[in-house]
């Protein structure tokens, strides 16, 4: 064997076929010499042939053939205990041996109290331990196609955080599919439980009940924010402080009517004695805003956003997303229009964050699991301000939230349209399967050196494939995810199957599930 070349992320060696006849991509190689040993996995194979052109078949068959392996550097051997660091580098006279056997436990040896199993390292055949306390006081990303397994990957976490009697976590759940799971408590908006307009501020609810831009609907806004002050006199347009919807519609009419005294008075004809008024500033202007007030008060998708609750809502709501006696709060918004699904998320988001806040309970933190984060969390610059305030919310979590102990786990099938300030602060990824280029160079970017070779298979990977790169996993290796006891309802759909029986659609049914 000879060392070929040594880089910084990688190192190349030579060798003959007979020194590492069963050497597979994938396995992992000690190479160093007396006083440094990396830790090192095997990315590519080449065969080389170094002997000179042959004359005769005889010196063809005696020529020597070699092998040219190129090794990522994943950490330093040191007194035989594995470190995710490299601090110094071997010489030129370096050894190479594969690792295996009780080699491997260096790595893979989990910690009882302060790690959880996730599945096992396919190559090996050991356990994939993943260290709970790096992993969670830390941001972290599971990324993936659709149907590569990120929901089974989440409630497998989900199951394995729920044996923890303090765990606190909340689950952002668009599609319903963690409802129905025993360590749960399933908080259903616009079944189960309501979300007064109010909880939203007035600005956040002008913007996303009554789509008014503030940026360019001034005298809207203008209007809105005169009657708010007569319901709220103390009240502060950005956070939920109670006021009757009905009311500030009563006032809207008031404004959109208001006749404004000049001080004179009539002094002949019908009108004689009678003060002398001019329409109001806001006169007659405020009729499509009250439209649209009223449109939404009597659509029936949103009956739960006008149903009268008092200022006490708030404490009640409160209680209910950072208490309980579950580990697990699902946000279930899979009932709601997609439209307020979106701006509820943000909302009760910037909710808890400022509860945590303020309380200083920082001996109960709390992880925010974001389900499909890029449908709210998105990396465009061409967001409404709305839009902008929801994703900030995020922003100052990733960059702020871990004094306050609040962190973030999300997970995506494009993490190309994630927000990549929310991206550049997770220390921990579980990569499943991705075919995009432009996805896999998102994650490519956020990896130390050395990782565009495991990310780049991952396009082969399999359903429930994923490698675990970060600061709570040991090893950048391609492990199976095990199942979760309690699945999702996210299972993938076998067309051809369900295609192979004859059913009949339930045009009513699906009509007035529709129309409810």
């Amino acid at each position: 064997m000879r060392l070929i070349k040594i880089l910084r992320d990688r190192v190349q060696i030579r060798t003959d076929l007979s020194e590492f006849e069963d050497i597979r991509i994938g396995d992992l190689m000690e190479i160093g010499d007396s006083d440094v040993k990396l830790a090192t996995i095997v990315t590519s194979m080449s065969d080389m042939d170094t002997a000179a052109p042959a004359e005769d078949e005889e010196d063809f068959l005696l020529s020597q053939s070699m092998t040219m392996l190129e090794c990522s550097i994943v950490g330093t051997l040191r007194d035989g205990i594995f470190e995710k660091s490299v601090s110094r580098y071997p010489t030129m006279s370096v050894e190479a041996r594969r690792l295996e056997g009780h080699d491997l436990q260096l790595f893979t040896t989990a910690d009882l109290f302060h790690d959880f199993v996730i599945g096992e390292y396919a190559e090996c055949g050991v356990l994939a331990a993943v260290n709970g306390n790096r992993f969670f006081q830390r941001h972290s990303c599971i990324v993936g196609n659709t149907g590569s397994g990120k929901s089974e990957t989440v409630a497998k976490i989900l199951e394995e955080v729920s044996s923890l009697p303090g765990a606190n976590l909340i689950l952002f759940d668009i599609h319903g599919e963690y409802g129905h799971l025993s360590y749960v408590d399933n908080i259903k908006f616009g079944e189960e439980m309501d979300f007064p307009a109010w909880m939203f501020g007035l600005r956040d609810m002008a913007a996303n009940i009554l789509k008014i831009k503030e940026e360019s609907a001034t005298v809207a806004m203008t209007a809105l924010r005169k009657c708010y002050q007569v319901l709220c006199p103390d009240g502060n347009e950005g956070k939920p402080i109670y006021f009757d919807y009905g009311q500030l519609i009563s006032q809207m009419k008031l404004l959109n009517a208001e006749e404004v005294f000049t001080g004179e008075v009539y002094k002949t004809g019908d009108k004689a004695g009678m003060y002398k008024t001019v329409k109001g500033e806001l006169n007659g202007k405020l009729s499509g805003v009250i439209n649209t007030l009223e449109s939404k008060l009597h659509d029936k998708r949103y009956d739960f956003l006008f149903m009268q609750h008092g200022p006490e809502y708030l404490y009640e709501l409160a209680k209910r997303l950072l208490g309980g006696d579950k580990p697990v709060r699902n946000i279930d918004l899979s009932g709601i229009p997609h439209d307020i699904a979106l701006p509820i998320i943000g909302a009760v988001t910037k909710l808890v964050y400022e509860l945590q806040k303020a309380s200083g309970r920082k001996d109960r933190p709390l992880t925010l699991v974001c389900d499909e984060a890029h449908v709210y969390i998105p990396t465009s610059f061409q967001l409404s301000a709305s839009e902008r305030r929801l994703v900030e919310v995020f922003e100052d979590i990733a960059k702020e939230g871990r004094k306050f102990g609040v962190t973030l786990l999300v997970a995506s099938q494009r993490p190309s349209e994630l927000n990549k300030t929310i991206m550049a602060q997770c220390a921990n990824f579980i990569v499943m399967k991705l075919n995009n280029e432009n996805d896999k160079a998102m994650i490519k970017g956020m990896l130390p050196d050395g990782s565009d070779s495991i990310i780049d298979e991952t396009t082969m990977f399999a359903p429930g494939e994923a490698v675990i790169v970060g600061d709570a996993a040991q090893l950048p290796l391609k492990a199976k995810i095990a199942l979760a006891q309690e699945r999702p309802r996210s299972r993938t759909i076998d067309f051809w199957d369900e295609w192979a029986e004859r059913k009949q659609f339930d045009a009513e049914g699906a009509v007035d599930a529709y129309l409810q």
